[in-house]
């Protein structure tokens, strides 16, 4: 039984959910949305998985454009987990209408509340420490459907949530294409290139040595959180000035955005720094190493 879980991550949630997943499969390929869907094909695939953040109360933008370049077999076993901090929206129902025009049937999905880490405006929230043992008790709830098939209807957002979505998030989808202009880099980077290899979305290379941001990022933070020495900062004064001229009534959080030095960060406990710049893997390991 051929199993391909493709997730989105920045601090490692979903891809820590992928990995428990599979454990629970047997042995499953892991594959991160960042990489090119043509070389990861699910047509082959009898389960096939998605597991993402939940950003604007929707799914990733970045993850949107994979699963709609995506091959899937019309016959395989399909679910999906989103990974919202409190609102999950429509993201479910984003990826279910993706599937259903190429022919595919959602089969299951269900939400894990996880650790908000929208580090340039609040601390992670909420507590590490209390939310994650919470979202790894849910984690192996959900294997364990998964592992025998089972049938779940997707969840759907409220009719409320949806008026609320577009009051309230569409002016910052507006504006994520200025999103990075305010990322600084201080003389504390050593040029080591973590920034660029855990980017989901491919938007950071190295010029001269420098991390250049290429404007199509997600915000996910992973840059941030995956720095050694912490050189990543965020000032929203030395950022392109659009998108201050942009931050009207309709979008308050933009004029306190920022990264204080002092902020707490946040990362999966399960997953280290080395795991985000994986592009595929087979899990569980173990399983590999007994044949």
């Amino acid at each position: 039984m051929k199993a391909r879980i493709y997730y989105f991550t920045g601090t490692g949630n979903s891809m820590r959910a992928a990995r428990v997943i599979a454990q629970s499969l047997g042995e499953a390929q892991l594959v991160s949305m960042r990489s090119d869907p043509n070389k990861y094909s699910a047509k082959d695939c009898e389960i096939v998985g998605f597991v993402f953040p939940v950003y604007h109360w929707t799914m990733p933008a970045p993850a949107v454009s994979f699963v709609e370049k995506l091959d899937i077999n019309p016959s395989a076993y399909v679910f999906a987990v989103a990974m919202p901090s409190f609102i999950c929206g429509i993201a479910c129902e984003r990826l279910a209408e993706i599937l259903a025009s190429k022919g595919i049937r959602l089969n299951y999905g269900n939400i894990v509340n996880s650790v908000a880490n929208y580090v340039i405006v609040y601390p992670p929230m909420p507590s590490p420490k209390l939310r994650v043992p919470k979202t790894e008790k849910k984690l192996k709830i959900i294997a364990e459907d998964i592992s025998k098939k089972t049938e779940r209807d997707y969840p759907r957002a409220s009719r409320f949530i949806k008026r609320r979505r577009e009051r309230v998030m569409t002016p910052y989808l507006e504006l994520q294409k200025y999103a990075d202009n305010p990322f600084t880099v201080n003389e504390d980077c050593i040029s080591c290139g973590l920034c660029s290899k855990v980017c989901p979305c491919n938007n950071i290379v190295l010029e001269e040595g420098e991390p250049t941001f290429k404007h199509h990022c997600a915000n996910c933070m992973a840059c941030v959180v995956s720095c050694p020495k912490r050189a990543i900062g965020y000032e929203i004064t030395q950022g392109d000035r659009k998108l201050l001229d942009a931050s009207d009534s309709r979008t308050p959080l933009v004029k306190i955005m920022g990264l204080p030095k002092k902020r707490k960060l946040y990362k999966n406990p399960y997953i280290t720094v080395n795991d985000l710049t994986k592009e595929s893997e087979i899990w569980p390991k173990e399983v590999k190493q007994e044949k």
